[in-house]
C-alpha cells in the first residue's frame, strides 16, 4: 500500500466532494435543509420543493459513485491488491472526506449560512448555534 498516494487521493476526494456539495448548496439551499438538525428541518419544511430534493439526491448519488470510481481506479493504478490493503486504502481516503465534510461544511459553512439567512423559514433559528448543531454533526462524523 502506497501511503503517500492514499493520503493525496484522500485530499483530492475531500476537495472534490466539498466543492461539489458546497456549489450545489448555493443552487438548492432549501433542499439541503433536509440534512440539517430537526428544528431547522421543521422550520424550513414549508419552503422545500420535492423536485429540488429529488434532484439533490440524484446529484449526491452521482458524486458518491464518481468518488468510488475514482477510488477504485486510483487503487488499481497504484497496484493495491488484496482485501486488507484495499480496505485500509478506502478507509483512509474516506476518512479525509469525512473530516473535510465535518470541518468545512458542518463547522465553517454553518457559520456562513446562519449569518446569511439562505434557508427560508430558518433564519435566526436556535439550532444554528453549535449547541443545537453538535447533536447531529458530531455523532454523524465521529463514527469510525
Amino acid at each position: 500500500m502506497n501511503w503517500s498516494r492514499t493520503i493525496l487521493d484522500g485530499i483530492v476526494m475531500c476537495v472534490i466532494f466539498n466543492a461539489v456539495v458546497g456549489m450545489f448548496f448555493f443552487v438548492f439551499p432549501q433542499a439541503y435543509s433536509r440534512m440539517f438538525p430537526k428544528g431547522i428541518k421543521e422550520a424550513a419544511a414549508p419552503f422545500v420543493r420535492k423536485k429540488d430534493v429529488t434532484l439533490l439526491r440524484f446529484i449526491l448519488i452521482a458524486v458518491y459513485l464518481l468518488m468510488f470510481l475514482y477510488m477504485a481506479v486510483s487503487a488499481h493504478m497504484a497496484g493495491v491488491s488484496g482485501f486488507k490493503a484495499m480496505f485500509w486504502t478506502g478507509y483512509t481516503e474516506m476518512m479525509f472526506v469525512n473530516a473535510g465534510d465535518f470541518f468545512l461544511l458542518d463547522v465553517l459553512a454553518r457559520i456562513y449560512v446562519k449569518d446569511k439567512g439562505l434557508i427560508k423559514g430558518a433564519e435566526n433559528h436556535p439550532d444554528w448555534e453549535w449547541k443545537g448543531w453538535w447533536k447531529l454533526a458530531v455523532p454523524e462524523h465521529s463514527l469510525a
